[in-house]
């Protein structure tokens, strides 16, 4: 496989037409995309999409290849200018993506909405269904309806699709992303191949490492399905948002296990394919990684559509020059050769996540372990030889982040591990368990506050405090004995276990044990 990042060019001027696509869930609009001959379709990247950076346009050519070449058939994508239409639209960049049309002339799509809309099913509550970007979305409902329990070769291979987004990790595969290719009369012909890949965690937030191993652990966690506690989401504020994301913390793990029980032939080929690419990915990694066009933008600013959005959406110019002053200076120059390192890392990572649930006989995970080498490092989990109390394992993404922290010992991938380590069941010197997650505030960044989460009771750290108690552990040598060794501050007896699992601090070999609950103690019973 040869993947080609070369750029083409169009004038707007030179189109033969325009193809109109609506989005009509939360995030509503109109879009007209240039068509040219040969039914190309130039695909721009927008100024008010969420989180878009130049790596959308990469994330669509890179997997149109995989999908095509490993998985199923697909439309290939190109990076594309088309000079001009950046000066007629104002809200669109005039560079994006080409793609060849998906469709003949006497046919047209229906998306499941539209589907589902025109065709009511009682196991589907349509009405409820909401376009959220960075969410999952449960699909067996869907494969439940009386269409697809009819049709079972279109359910086959809407669950290929299922599993394919999976594996590419794609924050925004909702029901406007699938749709069937009908004739003009409405009849259905088959199901339209994938396209819209551009929501691909591995190429998010380029420029905000604690983002991006945020979104890559919630892709994790919904694929392994453990049950939502009930401080996860505090800081959304909107109920129906709130809800939406401890339903999309799941869904992923829903959608596995529906398709293995329902659809084992499918989940075969998918495995078998899935090898495949696993091989190529370990044994010859060079095609996977990425190739820098030097004629398309190299720089990344996630939170640039922001004011896009208040100018093109909310038609609020002031408001709009207040978010581009507050978010230009996060300009980044994209790496190229380190992001394409990561990228085929962490696809390596889901891969073998992906083979652990859909190959094992139950939920044991300890005897998944036992019965197959590869799947000890099962969700990305390193191989690393590790000390009897130092449990458990780390993923992938958390053993970068602590090399990392390791070569730079400094507050930024200090910040960085913290976010990589949500979740991560953690015990304070005294043997308590406790997790903590990151606030999101409005503007989708972190607030720089941890809620702890402490069986009943959930409590709040802050930033400040962890920085106080870095800046003094620098200051120390040899074992920390106790937490308020690092100073009198608050929350310090969370603060001690974080900097011993990241490598910090030394501690006292009964406390070690402790913090990984191999000694009973009264907060056990």
């Amino acid at each position: 496989m040869k993947i080609n990042y070369e750029t083409v060019h169009f004038n707007y001027a030179d189109r033969i037409g325009n193809l109109t696509a609506e989005a009509v869930g939360v995030v509503k609009g109109e879009k007209h995309f240039p068509v040219y001959s040969g039914n190309q379709i130039f695909k721009p990247l927008s100024k008010s999409k969420p989180f878009s950076t130049p790596l959308f346009a990469y994330a669509e050519v890179f997997w149109s290849n995989v999908i095509n070449e490993y998985f199923v058939s697909a439309p290939l994508y190109q990076l594309a200018f088309c000079h001009g239409y950046e000066e007629e639209t104002q809200k669109y960049y005039d560079y994006g993506t080409v793609v060849p049309r998906i469709y003949n002339e006497d046919e047209q799509l229906l998306n499941l909405l539209e589907f589902f809309r025109k065709y009511p099913d009682k196991k589907v509550d349509i009405d409820q269904y909401e376009n959220y970007c960075m969410m999952f979305y449960d699909y067996t409902d869907i494969l439940e309806a009386s269409y697809f329990q009819n049709h079972e070769d279109m359910a086959e291979q809407l669950a290929m699709q299922i599993l394919v987004s999976m594996l590419k990790g794609d924050q925004n595969y909702h029901y406007e992303n699938i749709a069937f290719v009908c004739n003009k009369k409405g009849e259905i012909l088959r199901l339209a191949p994938m396209i819209d890949h551009e929501f691909s965690t591995y190429f998010m937030f380029p420029d905000n490492s604690a983002q991006h191993m945020y979104w890559y652990s919630e892709l994790i966690r919904s694929m392994e399905g453990h049950e939502v506690q009930d401080y996860e989401y505090d800081c959304l504020k909107n109920p129906k948002e709130r809800q939406m994301m401890e339903k999309s913390a799941v869904c992923l793990h829903k959608n596995l296990v529906y398709i293995k029980e329902h659809y084992p032939e499918v989940t075969g080929k998918f495995l078998e394919k899935l090898n495949c690419l696993k091989h190529d990915l370990e044994e010859n990694p060079s095609p996977f990684y990425l190739q820098e066009n030097i004629e398309y933008p190299g720089t990344a600013n996630s939170y640039a559509y922001m004011s896009g959005k208040a100018r093109y959406k909310d038609h609020d110019e002031e408001k709009a020059k207040l978010l581009e002053e507050k978010y230009s200076s996060r300009e980044k120059k994209i790496d190229f050769h380190v992001l394409g390192v990561q990228i085929v890392q962490e696809i390596k990572g889901i891969i073998r996540l992906l083979k652990v649930m859909l190959e094992k006989e139950n939920g044991n995970w300890d005897k998944v372990k036992e019965q197959n080498d590869e799947d000890k490092a099962g969700a990305g989990f390193t191989g690393r030889k590790i000390k009897a109390y130092d449990k458990p394992e780390l993923t992938d993404g958390q053993q970068k982040v602590l090399d990392a922290l390791k070569q730079n010992c400094e507050e930024e991938t200090l910040w960085s591990a913290i976010a990589a380590f949500q979740n991560y069941p953690f015990r304070t010197a005294s043997g308590l368990p406790y997790q903590y997650k990151l606030k999101i505030g409005k503007d989708g960044t972190y607030n720089k506050e941890l809620l702890i989460d402490r069986r009943e009771n959930s409590k709040t750290l802050s930033w400040s405090s962890i920085k106080m108690a870095f800046q003094n552990c620098r200051q120390i040598s040899g074992i920390v004995k106790r937490p308020k060794a690092l100073g009198d501050i608050r929350g310090i007896s969370y603060i001690y276990p974080l900097f011993w699992k990241f490598g910090l601090i030394e501690v006292p070999e009964e406390t070690a044990k402790k913090m990984c609950g191999e000694c009973d103690t009264e907060a056990e019973l």
